[in-house]
């Protein structure tokens, strides 16, 4: 099988794509004050500081943790939330405002998704129009399985700079024993519409970014899933390794990548960059410093709807775990990094020297 695999355990090939992508990005929102924050936050990751007098450069921020398709191992299956989890809902278009305003002038990027489907609730057009009119670039991931009219109008319209298309599998059998409730016929006909109304508004974006995770059970669908993509139109397909538990079955395993997560993990030394540059926001304002554990509410670090985004940014959580980055045995606070394996990672290597 010759299939490019990207993310965990990505060819230099595709790899040098998702480079290229995020560099255009950078140069198209380019400004005077996001340059200096840029280089300032990429000082403050090289000498490891706690107190930062940067922001984050890109924000995930999750619109809902609602989804309409309930693929295998997310968000605990989309069971209820038990005591201590975070309950479904979605933001506020005026929650977002308000954070874009504080940090939108240092942002190049929003990925406006997490744990739900964006595109089930229509102010997450008005979302995207809000920061793309503020020269910030939105990324958005969807199943697209969205059946309404003009869909494909709105979301060309919108000002979306990418589309990451979920879809693992090119059979309905295969693609719904992942991704259980979802409809591929509905997918693939909305992702032909956003490709022709794309060409109609003689537009360049959104760039279509298919993502396919890989299993045992769909591996062998892969290459015709890669030609495919390729008379569609569709700008780049991207074959990933999904992070299950490891005692899940063996189907969900491919043969194409490493069983382990630390195994993963051991093979991108360097450390942990998000608190630094970047922080994931949950619909109702929890912060968190990456998208690993989101639902437990006591993982938050602090809620920048309450509080605002700067008084959280350098409160003693995220100091912590800068810190804990920095000297692994550092960090006495009991927060999430510290069971993460980037930082057991540097704790290795660290010894190893």
């Amino acid at each position: 099988m010759n299939v490019n695999l990207a993310t965990l355990g990505m060819d230099r090939s595709t790899h040098l794509k998702v480079l290229k992508r995020h560099f255009q990005a950078f140069l198209r929102h380019m400004t005077g004050r996001k340059l200096l924050n840029f280089i300032k936050t990429e000082i403050n990751l090289k000498r490891k500081l706690d107190l930062l007098d940067s922001y984050p450069y890109i924000l995930k921020i999750e619109s809902t943790n609602i989804c309409n398709v309930s693929c295998a191992y997310c968000y605990d299956n989309r069971s209820a939330p038990a005591p201590g989890q975070r309950p479904y809902g979605r933001m506020a278009p005026d929650d977002f405002k308000r954070l874009i305003d504080e940090v939108g002038q240092y942002l190049f990027k929003i990925n406006l998704y997490g744990f739900g489907e964006p595109f089930l609730f229509p102010e997450t057009y008005e979302m995207i129009k809000y920061a793309s009119e503020r020269n910030i670039g939105v990324g958005v991931s969807s199943n697209l399985n969205v059946d309404e009219p003009d869909f494909a109008k709105r979301v060309v319209g919108s000002g979306l700079e990418v589309l990451i298309f979920s879809c693992h599998g090119i059979t309905q059998e295969t693609y719904s024993n992942f991704m259980r409730r979802g409809n591929m016929e509905l997918a693939m006909k909305n992702l032909r519409e956003i490709i022709a109304e794309r060409k109609t508004q003689g537009k360049q974006y959104p760039m279509l970014d298919w993502q396919y995770c890989v299993t045992k059970f769909n591996q062998e669908e892969a290459p015709r899933a890669a030609a495919i993509a390729k008379e569609m139109g569709v700008d780049q397909i991207r074959f990933i390794r999904p992070d299950f538990p490891e005692d899940a079955p063996e189907e969900w395993f491919s043969d194409l990548f490493p069983r382990r997560a630390q195994e993963v993990a051991r093979k991108a030394p360097g450390g942990c960059s998000w608190p630094y540059r970047s922080a994931y926001i949950n619909y109702d304002g929890g912060i968190l410093p990456c998208c690993r554990d989101v639902r437990n509410t006591a993982n938050d670090f602090g809620n920048v709807r309450a509080d605002g985004f700067a008084a959280v940014w350098n409160n003693q959580k995220y100091r912590a775990a800068r810190k804990m980055i920095a000297d692994s045995s550092g960090g006495a606070e009991k927060i999430m990094c510290a069971t993460c394996p980037a930082v057991q990672a540097c704790k290795d290597s660290a010894a190893l020297s």
